[in-house]
C-alpha cells in the first residue's frame, strides 16, 4: 500500500482507538437528569441544601451556566432535552404547540419534532429503558411520547419524586429524566429570593436525595452519573427578561465518570445538557444541535484551555427611587424636582453618570459625588469606572416628572376573563373596573382593591408627537400585550409568556395620536411597560407629560 494512503489511515485508527478508550474509561451505565423549574445559584447559595453542596463538593459544577432566550419555561426546557436554541427548535414561548407555532425547525424527525434526547436513545439504544417523569404537564408536550418506555405527569413535586424513585427500582433505567416544578411557583407567588423561596429550595434538595438513594436502593449508584440544572432563575416574581438574575442557572454533575471537586471554568449552556448526557452515553449527536458535551468535568480528560475567560463581575450602580423589576429605575413623579441618589455596590470604583441618551465615558460624564435634582422629564446613565474605564454594565434611570396639576392621562378598563391564554376580544366584554392612570402600566391598574389574575386590560391615551418622523414602539409584559396607534396594530406581544419585549415601528405626522394597548395576566406574576423611540427622543418609557385625554 503506498506510504501516502497508509499514513491517515493509521491516524484515523488510532483517533478512534483513543475516543473509544476515552469513551470506555468513563464507566457510566445510567444517567439521572433532574431540571429543578425556577431553581437560581442564587436559590442553591443561600438555602439549606446539603444534598447539592454535598454533589458540588464530590463532582463537578458552576453556577454561571446560562439559560437561553427568552428566560421562560418552554424554551429552556426544550433546549435543555433537544441540544439546541430557539432558532433551531422553534419552541419560542410557553404559548408553543406541536402544530401550533410561528417557527418551524431546522430539522424534523418522522413524528414531525426536533430530536430531542430521547429521541437518540430510541433511534441508537432502542433496548435501553428511558423514562420521563415530570411535575409541570407543559414538559410532557415537548417530545414524543413513542421515544420513551416511561411517560408520566406526576403533577406534584412529592408525587413525581415517588413515581421517579418506583420507577428507578422497577427498571434501572439506563436514562431518566425528572422536572420539578415547586420552586417557580415559589418565585411566582412569594417572589424570587424570599424566605419561602429559599424554603422551596431546600425541599428540592430533600427530594434529590430521595432520588439518588432509589438508584442505591436499585444496586446502579456507583454506575450513575446525575445532572442537577434548571431552566431559569428568577426576578421578584417573574422571569423571561435578559438579567443575570433570569439567565444564569446551575449546572452540576456528579458521580460515575465525573471529577470530583472539579470547577467548571468553560462556558455551559442550557444546550450544553443533552449532549453532555450523548458524549456519556456514547450516543452520535444531530448535525442540528448546537450543544457541547462539558468533556471537561469527565475523569480522564483535561480542563480546556481557555483563550479568554469569565470576567470578574461589577456590580452596575443603583440608580434611586427604584421603580422595580423589568423597568429602569426612576419612576413617574408629579412634583416640581425629584432627588436622584446613586449608589455603589461594590467596594472598588467610582460611580459617573450623564444626563440624556449617551453611555457613560470617561470623558462625558459626571463624577458622581451627592444626590442631584431633575426639575424636567429626563434618562439618567451610570457606570462603574476604574482607572478611566467602564467596568460594569450601565444601569439606566427614566424620570418622567408631571406637573402636580394634570390629569391622570391614561383611561384604562379591568375585564376578568376566566382561563386567559391570550388577549380576548375586548368588545365581547365588559368591563368589572375602570378609570384613570398616570401612564400605560400595570402599576396603577393592577391594585390589591381589583383581581390580580385571569384578568385582562386596555388602556388608551392621546400621545403628543412634537416632530414628524419615525417611531418605534415597545411593550414589555407578561403576559401578552399588543398595542395600536390611530386603530393600527403595531405591536404583537400576545400569548402566555413571562416578560418579554416585542416591537413595532410607522411613521407619524406631528400632533396627537390615539394609543391603546392591552395586555393581560393569566396568573402568577406580571408586569407591562410600554417605551417608544422617535427623531431626537432616545428610547424610554412613554412619558405621562406627553400624554393627554383628549385630542
Amino acid at each position: 500500500m503506498p506510504k501516502k494512503l497508509l499514513l491517515p489511515i493509521l491516524l484515523a485508527v488510532l483517533a478512534v482507538s483513543c475516543s473509544t478508550k476515552e469513551r470506555e474509561s468513563l464507566d457510566v451505565e445510567h444517567i439521572v437528569v433532574i431540571g429543578i423549574d425556577g431553581m437560581s445559584p442564587n436559590g442553591i447559595q443561600k438555602a439549606n441544601t446539603p444534598t447539592l453542596d454535598s454533589m458540588i463538593q464530590n463532582g463537578a459544577a458552576t453556577m454561571h451556566a446560562r439559560s437561553v432566550l427568552p428566560s421562560s419555561s418552554s424554551p429552556n426546557w426544550a433546549s435543555m432535552i433537544m441540544g439546541a436554541d430557539t432558532e433551531q427548535h422553534g419552541v419560542t414561548s410557553n404559548g408553543w404547540e406541536k402544530f401550533d407555532h410561528q417557527l418551524p425547525p431546522v430539522v424534523v424527525t418522522e413524528n414531525g419534532t426536533f430530536p430531542t434526547i430521547f429521541t437518540l436513545f430510541k433511534d441508537q439504544q432502542p433496548e435501553a429503558h428511558v423514562g420521563a417523569i415530570y411535575d409541570w404537564d407543559g414538559f410532557g408536550r415537548l417530545f414524543e411520547k413513542s421515544d420513551v418506555d416511561f411517560d408520566i405527569d406526576g403533577d406534584h413535586e412529592d408525587k413525581t419524586t415517588e413515581e421517579a424513585v418506583n420507577y428507578i427500582k422497577a427498571h434501572t433505567p439506563k436514562f431518566t429524566f425528572v422536572h420539578l416544578d415547586h420552586v417557580d411557583h415559589a418565585g411566582h407567588a412569594q417572589g424570587h429570593g424570599t424566605p419561602d423561596y429559599y424554603q422551596s429550595v431546600e425541599k428540592a434538595d430533600s427530594l434529590i436525595v430521595e432520588i439518588v438513594n432509589a438508584t442505591k436502593d436499585a444496586g446502579i449508584f456507583k454506575k450513575t452519573m446525575f445532572i442537577i440544572s434548571a431552566d431559569h432563575g428568577g426576578l421578584g416574581f417573574g422571569h423571561g427578561g435578559e438579567s443575570l438574575a433570569e439567565m444564569e442557572i446551575p449546572f452540576i454533575m456528579y458521580g460515575a465518570g465525573i471529577k470530583k471537586g472539579y470547577q467548571i471554568e468553560e462556558t455551559v449552556y442550557q444546550y450544553d445538557n443533552a449532549p453532555t448526557v450523548a458524549y456519556a452515553m456514547d450516543l452520535q449527536t444531530p448535525q442540528a444541535w448546537i450543544g457541547r458535551p462539558i468533556k471537561g468535568a469527565f475523569v480522564g480528560n483535561e480542563a480546556p484551555k481557555l483563550i479568554y475567560k469569565r470576567k470578574e463581575q461589577i456590580i452596575q450602580p443603583k440608580i434611586f427611587p427604584d421603580a422595580g423589576y423589568f423597568e429602569p429605575s426612576g419612576g413617574v413623579f408629579k412634583a416640581d424636582s425629584v432627588a436622584v441618589i446613586i449608589q455603589n455596590p461594590n467596594n472598588v470604583g467610582e460611580i459617573r453618570y450623564t444626563i440624556g441618551n449617551t453611555v457613560p465615558s470617561f470623558e462625558n460624564s459626571e463624577f458622581y459625588r451627592d444626590t442631584f435634582y431633575l426639575k424636567n422629564t429626563e434618562i439618567i446613565k451610570a457606570g462603574i469606572f476604574q482607572d478611566g474605564q467602564l467596568v460594569s454594565t450601565v444601569a439606566e434611570g427614566n424620570f418622567r416628572i408631571v406637573s402636580k396639576t394634570k390629569q391622570d392621562p391614561v383611561k384604562f378598563q379591568l375585564y376578568q376573563v376566566s382561563g386567559i391564554e391570550k388577549l380576548p376580544d375586548f368588545s365581547a366584554l365588559d368591563p368589572i373596573y375602570e378609570g384613570f392612570v398616570t401612564e400605560f402600566s400595570h402599576k396603577q391598574a393592577i391594585s390589591e382593591d381589583v383581581p390580580q389574575e385571569q384578568v385582562a386590560l386596555a388602556y388608551e391615551s392621546y400621545l403628543d408627537v412634537l416632530e414628524a418622523g419615525n417611531y418605534t414602539f415597545y411593550t414589555n409584559s407578561d403576559d401578552g400585550s399588543k398595542l395600536y396607534v390611530n386603530g393600527t396594530e403595531i405591536v404583537d406581544n400576545d400569548g402566555d409568556h413571562g416578560v418579554m419585549e416585542r416591537s413595532g415601528s410607522l411613521e407619524l405626522a406631528k400632533g396627537r395620536h390615539l394609543v391603546r394597548v392591552e395586555f393581560f395576566n393569566g396568573g402568577g406574576g406580571y408586569h407591562l411597560d410600554v417605551k417608544y423611540t422617535g427623531p431626537n427622543i432616545p428610547k424610554q418609557i412613554v412619558p405621562a407629560n406627553h400624554l393627554y385625554r383628549e385630542k
